[in-house]
């Protein structure tokens, strides 16, 4: 396995090397954003390690079979709701080389560490505080390691059973639903107070004898018992043996993307009467390109899960927020659930125009129709689907508290400004940072440390751009005009800058287009992150 692990290292590290050859701001931002963030992580496992070593022998057996119940449940749905698998192999680049399926395997669990390193810095908190006590056998701890494999043999087989499942048009829609209850949960239960309610039946479940948390605690602690520990190498042993069955299921079906025929009872068939409706307002060649966005995105899956998220996700992510009020929601929170549901979309519809056609984008470029033609009918196909969402969010939200006429109006305002400044900030950056996209991926985010830095720029200038409005509403007494105007001058504004920036995206895309064609024909690396 180790030959084959540094052979696809090797080969990872020239291809990183070849794209990544410079020290950027961007690339140096998203150091500085990691380091922060698992340094507060190192700083509640040093907490955590202090409290572990002091903490009562009594209340130590307590409390630590659930902290390492909440890891588990951190490692296994964290990736889930945030749709980021960490780094993986790519099956279909390795699949022509004679690699056992053991050693793809044994490579694969190691990747699973990228996931959710934090859990491996808590692990290593509790391990030293254990360490620390004197009533604590001194290769006691050492048991926590143990926790680690099982942890990642599950994760695998859960990513792997979820991907298989996400290749599946009449299950994917039912996952989203899953993953929005689980990132609503957590905020239904602090709203209600439900925590303390809870806390017990927690207790319960995170000290049951033959759960693998209690046997990992019992035996970290001290207490050893071959009993505990022949069961805790059964739970490795089941995860593991889960976790391969699943990996060979998922090898044999990596087939790519194939879903792009449509079969009998498709969700999507209906799309296509729509789309040649809607087509029909623009002359050709744009109503032609205006169909066959809206035809080929509706089919993808990384698509469909955003756009569903982004119409009922962005709602009840903000709907706890409004728990016990009797006077529903608010018109302020309308909007902010508008620009949450658009900056969702905002990476695949408006901030990459040319990623999902890959190398196919060279159409463009060799007919004889301009290339602005063809991004202001791709702005169309995006203002489409974003008038559907933006309609969506107050139907979806009146299903649970009472929306007002101007709660739904200031939402259609906000977002279509925001969509304006989003439409001239993706066409610029669509001919300046093209990079390909997998439309059947709906578990990885494809986005380097320059695409974080710019999607962190639009989700500043989105809250510019409204908190300009808001505070001319508060300026002017909670007048709803003064917020409305406000949006009509940054509208107009946005109109003129849109203009601007799709001037200087075609002359980009004409200077450019051996540069972009190439990045859009880019194949994916053996490792790549999600």
């Amino acid at each position: 396995m180790w030959d084959h692990f540094l052979a696809i290292l090797w080969a990872q590290s020239r291809i990183t090397r070849n794209h990544f050859a410079r020290t950027t701001f961007g690339t140096v931002l998203s150091w500085t954003l990691s380091t922060l963030w698992y340094g507060a992580f190192l700083f509640l496992a040093i907490v955590g390690g202090i409290a572990v070593s002091q903490a009562p022998f009594e209340l130590l057996q307590t409390w630590f079979p659930a902290a390492l119940l909440a890891l588990f449940l951190y490692m296994q749905i964290v990736p889930l709701v945030t749709l980021s698998s960490g780094w993986s192999l790519q099956l279909n680049k390795l699949q022509i080389y004679p690699v056992s399926d053991a050693s793809l395997f044994s490579i694969e669990v190691l990747l699973r560490l990228t996931s959710a390193p934090e859990m491996l810095i808590m692990l290593l908190g509790g391990m030293l505080g254990l360490l620390r006590r004197p009533d604590v056998f001194a290769l006691a701890p050492l048991f926590l390691l143990l926790f680690i494999p099982f942890n990642l043999f599950l994760q695998l087989a859960i990513r792997d059973f979820l991907l298989h499942i996400f290749a599946r048009n009449r299950f994917r829609e039912l996952l989203m639903v899953l993953f929005i209850a689980i990132a609503l949960l957590p905020q239904i239960l602090v709203r209600s107070n439900s925590i303390e309610v809870l806390k017990p039946y927690m207790l319960q479940i995170a000290g049951f004898r033959w759960a693998p948390w209690q046997e990992v605690s019992s035996l970290s602690t001290g207490i050893f018992s071959f009993t505990d520990a022949a069961l805790l190498l059964v739970w490795i042993a089941l995860a593991a043996a889960l976790a391969f069955w699943q990996f060979r299921l998922s090898k044999i079906q990596d087939d790519g993307f194939a879903v792009a025929s449509p079969q009998k009872g498709d969700s999507t068939r209906p799309s296509f009467a729509l789309a040649g409706r809607l087509s029909n307002f623009f002359a050709d060649p744009m109503g032609a390109i205006v169909e066959k966005e809206l035809r080929s995105m509706v089919r993808m899956p990384r698509f469909r899960v955003l756009f569903g998220m982004a119409c009922i996700f962005s709602v009840v992510i903000f709907l706890p927020l409004k728990m016990g009020r009797s006077h529903g929601m608010s018109q302020d929170l309308v909007p902010v659930i508008s620009l949450y549901g658009l900056l969702l979309l905002s990476d695949a519809l408006l901030l990459n125009i040319f990623g999902f056609d890959r190398g196919a984008a060279q159409l463009y470029f060799v007919t004889p129709m301009p290339i602005e033609t063809a991004i202001k009918a791709k702005n169309c196909a995006a203002l489409i689907f974003i008038s559907l969402q933006t309609i969506a969010i107050p139907l979806v939200a009146s299903l649970f508290v009472h929306i007002t006429l101007m709660a739904a109006l200031a939402g259609v305002c906000a977002s279509a400004v925001a969509t304006l400044f989003l439409l001239s900030a993706g066409n610029l950056m669509s001919t300046t940072l093209p990079r390909p996209m997998d439309p059947g991926s709906t578990f990885r985010r494809q986005a380097g440390a320059k695409v974080q830095m710019w999607l962190l720029a639009c989700s500043l200038g989105m809250a510019v751009l409204v908190g300009f409005a808001y505070l001319a509403r508060w300026a002017a007494s909670d007048q709803d005009w003064a917020f409305m105007a406000v949006l009509g001058v940054e509208f107009v504004i946005g109109l003129i800058v849109y203009r601007i920036a799709l001037e200087s995206s075609v002359a980009r895309a004409l200077q450019g287009r051996e540069t972009i064609l190439a990045a859009l024909a880019k194949n994916a690396a053996p490792v790549s992150a999600g």
